[in-house]
């Protein structure tokens, strides 16, 4: 679209990413729009993502930037509120600056949208998940001198351990509202029927899984299909394949003592006898990806040791190193005056959805109600 906004349409007044398929006859094969032709594996889309998605529901899938970028009501919700403050945005500097062309507004847009992105991940985000309770900031500059400074780019652990499936509820809500994981997984029809503020704060409102072993939803592990492995399987499968050290050597590496027998890694006797079972009583042999979800943990925290400290390491390595925090690089001449006054006065997820609802007022997006 022009004015550096990304394609977007209309549905009752609202804005949401056009659809990925073609229009088809009812009940007919499903095929990618022209303009979308190799934005994704068609076949990858069609036959696994949306396999078991009713058929009602394929038509509504939008073009994102990701192929499960439909795959719950969740990713629809941020990919659309995101969408809608890129477009707020590029209208906003197109305003100030008639004189930039298409390329240089959704540039700079696009890289405004960034550093929004990691301002809520590390000021509301990693603030809601940390064993602390005081304000942090994404403070640019910060990682310039820094050892811990890298290029950007996302180890195959960060992947891996952020695959927090105990979280996931069975349901989101209570009563006539609720909703079930067949209902909240390939739904885009009931995102743009209920909109963006009621269901932002229904999931608001819900509570979270706890992290462990043996807490994962069924629809996670579900081997009802034997040629589908579940997702948990086809994580551990991609653990496997990429070779990755045993949970001992995990804790050696960033400093902590390695355990010397499943008995110092949990207090829960069923999953630590099945993890006796499985690895022959060696806890040496005990495997990364599951030893970080098995490990006990206090009451205010929320996973175990090794798995903290990964994630604090990860989350400001590879978020506060990010190049457009860097010195010579966050500043008017990068985001322009009004990007940065953008990029000053947001705080919140909550601010960025209500300045695109109908009802600012009344939204509500929390981490922790």
């Amino acid at each position: 679209m022009s004015g550096g906004r990304l394609k977007s349409q209309l549905i009752d007044g609202e804005e949401f990413p056009v659809f990925l398929f073609q229009e088809r006859d009812p009940g007919g094969p499903l095929a990618f729009k022209p303009e979308f032709d190799g934005l994704f594996d068609e076949r990858f889309v069609i036959d696994t993502i949306l396999g078991s998605a009713p058929d009602e529901r394929k038509d509504s899938v939008f073009a994102v930037g990701l192929e499960h970028g439909n795959a719950t009501i969740g990713s629809t919700i941020l990919n659309t509120l995101f969408l809608r403050e890129h477009n707020r945005i590029a209208g906003v500097l197109a305003s100030e600056s008639p004189e930039w062309d298409d390329d240089r507004l959704f540039e700079t847009t696009r890289l405004i949208m960034i550093v929004l992105l990691l301002k809520l991940v590390v000021e509301e985000y990693i603030r809601h998940i940390g064993p602390f309770d005081f304000a942090i900031e994404a403070v640019p500059l910060i990682a310039d001198e820094e050892r811990w400074n890298r290029p950007n780019w996302i180890a195959i652990e960060f992947n891996l351990l952020y695959r927090w499936h105990p979280l996931v509820p069975e349901t989101i809500g209570e009563g006539a509202e609720a909703l079930t994981w067949q209902e909240f997984m390939n739904n885009n029809p009931l995102v743009i029927s209920r909109g963006l503020e009621a269901l932002v704060a229904q999931c608001s409102h819900e509570r979270a899984g706890r992290i462990g072993l043996s807490n994962t939803p069924s629809f996670l592990v579900d081997r009802s299909s034997p040629d589908r492995p579940s997702l948990e399987e086809r994580t551990i499968a991609l653990m496997r394949q990429a070779r990755l050290r045993s949970f001992n050597d995990y804790r050696e590496s960033y400093g902590l003592n390695r355990l010397g027998s499943f008995a110092e890694l949990t207090s829960d006797t069923s999953v630590r006898e099945r993890l006796e079972s499985l690895y022959d009583g060696d806890i040496e042999r005990l495997e990364w990806y599951v030893g970080i979800f098995a490990e006990d943990y206090p009451d205010y925290l929320m996973m175990g040791e090794l798995l903290t400290t990964m994630v604090a390491n990860d989350a400001f390595t590879q978020a506060l190193s990010n190049p457009l925090l860097a010195r010579n690089v966050f500043n008017e001449e990068t985001f322009s005056a009004v990007g940065m006054k953008v990029i000053n006065e947001t705080k919140s997820l909550q601010q960025i959805l209500a300045r695109n609802s109908r009802s600012p007022e009344t939204v509500l997006a929390s981490f922790e109600c």
